[in-house]
C-alpha cells in the first residue's frame, strides 16, 4: 500500500506571501545630501546634519560630493575656514563654528542640498551673527570636538585659543 503526501497548497500560498510582503513596502531608494558652499572666500571644513558628515572640504563656490543619508528633520552643523582652501594644504589657521537658521529635511529618495552662506546659517561674526553660547558649545564639544580639543572657542569673536604649551621652557 502507497500512501500518497501532497504538499499543502495552503503552506506554499503563506510562504509566498511571508516571502512577498518584505518586498511590498520597501523603498530602498537612498535620501542624499550635498553641501553647497555659497561663500566667496571660505571653505566649508566640515558639516553635520542629522546622522551624515561631510568629512571633506568643499572650496568657495563649490558643491560637495553626495553622501547618504537618512529621511529627517534637523539642524546642520558645519565648521567655516575663512580664506583657506583645501589647495593650500594643512590644517585650516582658524575654523567658525555655524549653525543653519532652520531645520532642514529629506524624504527618502531625495537629496537635500544645504546652501552654507551668511543667508543660511548663523554664527560668523564677520557677518554680524555670532552664536549664543549654549549652541556654540553644543558645536564644538558635541559635534566637532576633535576639531577644538584643548582648545577653547570664544562665539561672541568666533576665535579659537589654545593653551601655551611651551610656557617656562627655555629655548
Amino acid at each position: 500500500m502507497t500512501t500518497s503526501h501532497r504538499f499543502p497548497f495552503w503552506l506554499l500560498v503563506l510562504g509566498l506571501f511571508a516571502a512577498a510582503t518584505p518586498l511590498l513596502g520597501c523603498d530602498d531608494t537612498a535620501s542624499m545630501v550635498v553641501v553647497v558652499n555659497r561663500f566667496d572666500d571660505a571653505s566649508v571644513y566640515k558639516l553635520w546634519w542629522n546622522t551624515t558628515l561631510i568629512a571633506d572640504p568643499v572650496p568657495p563656490g563649490q558643491i560637495s560630493a553626495a553622501e547618504r543619508t537618512v529621511p529627517s528633520d534637523d539642524l546642520a552643523y558645519a565648521l567655516l575656514a575663512p580664506g583657506w582652501s583645501p589647495a593650500t594644504g594643512g590644517p585650516p589657521p582658524a575654523l567658525i563654528a555655524i549653525q543653519s537658521f532652520g531645520r532642514l529635511s529629506v524624504t527618502r529618495g531625495k537629496t537635500l542640498g544645504i546652501a552654507v552662506s551668511d543667508d543660511t546659517f548663523v554664527g560668523n561674526c564677520a557677518a554680524g551673527t555670532p552664536l549664543d553660547a549654549d549652541s556654540a558649545a553644543f558645536i564644538v564639544e558635541r559635534i566637532f570636538p576633535g576639531d577644538f580639543a584643548g582648545a577653547t572657542y570664544d562665539p561672541a569673536t568666533c576665535t579659537t585659543t589654545t593653551p601655551n604649551t611651551d610656557a617656562g621652557v627655555d629655548q
